[in-house]
C-alpha cells in the first residue's frame, strides 16, 4: 500500500476519534470552510486577503478590475479633462446601502475625503496627489490633482461608505454596512452574511487545520472549501464520488520577502544563491495541483505588463559557488518567518532541506497570524513567506520597491533602496511601460518569486453554481446554491 495513503488513513482515523460523531449541516446555511478569518471588516483599513475578499461581497467599489484586467465602474462614468483634471458623473441606478439609503454623490465624495484623512488606511497614500474635489451638481463632481498621474483611476479602487455613518464615526469593523450583494449578520462564533436577493445565509467557518477542514467536508459538516489544501488531500477529494472538485489556474503570486538591511541579504550573490537553491518544480509537484505555475514576476503571464524574463532554474552547484565566493563565516544561517498554518510550515520545511544542500541553514520561525503580520509590517524579519493577492496593476513595483515608501510611508517592508530603480519607476509611471523595472528587480533578486498557486475548490453534491476566479476571490458565493435535505 502507498505510504501516503497509509499516513492519511492513520491521520483521518485519529481525527475521527477526536471529533466524534456529528450531524451533517442541514440548516438553511451554506458553510464555507476557510483557513484564515477576515481580520478587519472595515474596508478602509483591511490588509489581509480574507478581509478584502469579504469586503467585495459586502460593499460596492468605486472602480474595480474586470477579468480582462481593465478598469471598470458600476457607479460613475468619467472623463479625463486634462492631465491633472478628471470629471465624474454618477450613473442613473446606484446601489442601495444596507441601511436602506440610496447611494448618492455625497457618499462618494465623503468616502474619498475620509480616506484622504485616514493616515492608517492603505488608501491614504494613494490619494495624496488629490488637490481638490469639487461638487459640480447632484450628478457630477471633479477632481484636480497636484501633478499628472497616468494611473490615477486605479487609486480609486475602494469601497463606498454612507456619508451619514462616516460622519457619525460608525464602527464598520463591528457592524459592516455597505451596498454589496450580501448583508452582514454576525461575527461570532462564526461570521455569517446573508445574500439579499434570496436570503441565503453563508457562514465562514474558520478551520485552521486543512486535514480537519477536508474531513468536515467529507462528513457533510461544511459544504464548501477553497484552496489551502495539501495535494494528497486534493486527490482524496477528487476520488470521492460524493464530492465535486474544481482546479483552475491562479494569478496570486507566492514569494519570499527579503530584508535588505540584513548583512547577508545585502549581498547580491547571497540573494542569487537563495534563488538558485530553491527547487520550485519539486515544491510544486509535492504540494500543489497541476494548475500551479512557476513565477518569475509579480503579475501573471496573461497580464498586459507581463515581461519575458530569463528563468531562474534550480542550480544548487552555482548557488554553492556563489556562497563559497562570499567566504562567509560558518555556519551560515538565516531565519525564515511564516504563519503557524500547517501547510505553510510543511512548505518551509522542504525549502529548508533544499537550502541545506547549498550550505545555508534555514531557521523556521512560525508565528500566529497576528504576530506574524505585525512583524512583517514592522520590518522585523530576515526572510518571510507571503502571497500577493488580487494584484492587478504593475504599480505594485513602486509600492514595494521605491526607496521613499519604506514603512510607515509605504509597503517597502524589505527597505529596498536603489536609485536606478527609483528612476526607472518614475519613467514607468510616465509611460506606463514597466518592462525595465520588472527586468531590473528580477536581475537584482529584489524578492524571490515562487509560484502562481493553482486554485482548488471542493464541495458536496448538493452545492451548485460555484466557480473559481483567477485571483481566488469569493465572488462565486454570489451565485452558489444548496439543495436542502427534506427530513420526514
Amino acid at each position: 500500500m502507498n505510504k501516503t495513503i497509509i499516513y492519511l488513513s492513520v491521520v483521518f482515523f485519529n481525527i475521527f476519534l477526536m471529533m466524534g460523531c456529528s450531524e451533517k449541516n442541514t440548516e438553511n446555511i451554506i458553510s464555507f470552510g476557510i483557513a484564515q478569518e477576515p481580520q478587519n471588516l472595515d474596508p478602509r483599513f483591511q490588509s489581509d486577503a480574507a478581509s478584502e475578499r469579504l469586503s467585495s461581497l459586502l460593499y460596492s467599489p468605486l472602480f474595480y478590475y474586470g477579468a480582462d484586467y481593465q478598469l471598470k465602474s458600476n457607479i460613475v462614468d468619467w472623463e479625463k479633462v486634462s492631465p491633472i483634471k478628471y470629471k465624474f458623473r454618477i450613473q442613473k441606478q446606484l446601489p442601495i446601502f444596507h441601511n436602506k439609503t440610496v447611494m448618492d454623490i455625497d457618499d462618494i465624495i465623503s468616502t474619498i475625503n475620509n480616506l484622504r484623512s485616514e493616515k492608517k488606511s492603505p488608501f491614504y497614500l494613494e490619494l495624496v496627489n488629490i488637490k481638490t474635489i469639487s461638487k459640480l451638481s447632484n450628478f457630477e463632481f471633479e477632481i484636480n490633482l497636484f501633478s499628472k498621474d497616468n494611473n490615477f483611476l486605479t487609486r480609486l479602487s475602494f469601497f463606498i461608505l454612507p456619508e451619514e455613518l462616516i460622519n457619525s464615526n460608525h464602527n464598520f469593523s463591528l457592524t459592516p454596512i455597505g451596498s454589496g450583494p450580501f448583508i452582514f449578520i454576525k461575527k461570532k462564533p462564526n461570521l455569517r452574511i446573508k445574500r439579499i436577493k434570496d436570503n441565503q445565509i453563508i457562514e465562514l467557518n474558520k478551520i485552521k487545520d486543512p486535514t480537519v477542514r477536508v474531513l468536515k467536508l467529507i462528513k457533510g459538516e461544511i459544504d464548501l472549501l477553497q484552496n489551502d489544501i495539501p495535494l494528497e488531500m486534493m486527490q482524496l477529494l477528487k476520488e470521492n464520488e460524493e464530492i465535486t472538485s474544481l482546479t483552475e489556474y491562479g494569478a496570486n503570486v507566492s514569494y519570499i520577502g527579503l530584508n535588505f538591511n540584513d548583512k547577508l541579504l545585502k549581498k547580491a550573490k547571497f540573494r542569487a544563491a537563495l534563488n538558485l537553491g530553491i527547487d520550485r518544480k519539486s515544491l510544486i509537484q509535492y504540494f500543489f495541483n497541476d494548475k500551479t505555475r512557476i513565477a518569475e514576476q509579480i503579475l501573471p503571464p496573461e497580464h498586459w505588463s507581463s515581461e519575458k524574463l530569463n528563468s531562474v532554474s534550480y542550480n544548487p552547484n552555482l548557488a554553492k559557488k556563489y556562497i563559497n565566493e562570499l567566504d562567509l563565516e560558518e555556519p551560515i544561517s538565516i531565519t525564515f518567518k511564516t504563519s503557524t498554518d500547517p501547510f505553510r510550515v510543511k512548505i518551509a520545511t522542504l525549502i529548508q532541506k533544499q537550502l541545506e544542500i547549498i550550505g545555508v541553514k534555514l531557521i523556521i520561525k512560525s508565528l500566529d497570524w497576528g504576530t506574524y503580520f505585525k512583524d512583517i509590517q514592522a520590518g522585523n524579519f530576515q526572510l518571510y513567506g507571503l502571497t500577493w493577492v488580487g494584484i492587478r496593476n504593475p504599480e505594485i513595483y513602486e509600492k514595494i520597491f521605491k526607496s521613499n515608501l519604506i514603512p510607515p510611508k509605504g509597503l517597502n517592508r524589505g527597505q529596498y533602496k536603489n536609485k536606478q530603480i527609483d528612476k526607472l519607476i518614475m519613467e514607468a509611471k510616465e509611460s506606463n511601460m514597466w518592462n525595465k523595472v520588472i527586468k531590473k528587480i528580477h536581475i537584482d533578486n529584489g524578492f524571490i518569486p515562487l509560484w502562481y498557486e493553482g486554485n482548488f475548490a471542493a464541495f458536496n453534491k448538493n452545492i451548485t453554481g460555484y466557480n473559481i476566479h483567477l485571483d481566488g476571490n469569493w465572488n462565486a458565493l454570489k451565485y452558489v446554491r444548496k439543495t436542502y435535505e427534506v427530513i420526514d
